[in-house]
């Protein structure tokens, strides 16, 4: 019985984080394309082309969209990640704008991180056991 609040709790948690860091960076990917000559103008400032902002806000929403999607979800993640992480480094470069010094991105970053390795054990702990029965059917 105690295993089974364990594994229940930690399914909860999984898509609690899941479901966090899926509002919070598609609900961002949303702002760039309502408010778009402000993003335009930050992603200038910041030396890239006006045109990144709303690629990154598509990428940002079909990442999040995978986040909730068990199949995708550590496609998402990845997705994310490398957002996150190019994130990270653009506020880090320019300390000074107002979006800060990076505490977002490596928040979701961290996040991101959990979600991925909690995602790949369920991958590949659902593949042995499918090829397990696989084996036992077959013998």
């Amino acid at each position: 019985m105690e295993r089974q609040w364990r594994r229940f709790a930690y399914v909860v948690t999984v898509w609690a984080l899941t479901v966090v860091v899926a509002a919070g960076i598609g609900l961002a990917g949303i702002a760039k394309f309502l408010n778009p000559h402000q993003w335009e103008h930050l992603f200038a400032g910041w030396g890239y082309p006006a045109w990144f902002s709303p690629a990154i806000g598509t990428i940002e929403m079909a990442g999040a969209v995978a986040l909730l999607v068990p199949r995708l979800a550590l496609y998402g993640a990845i997705l994310l990640g490398a957002v996150m992480l190019g994130a990270l480094v653009t506020l880090l470069r320019h300390p000074a704008g107002p979006l800060g010094s990076g505490a977002t991105p490596l928040f979701y970053l961290a996040l991101l991180g959990i979600i991925s390795i909690a995602r790949w054990r369920a991958r590949t702990a659902a593949a042995f056991w499918a090829t397990k029965a696989h084996l036992k059917s077959s013998a």
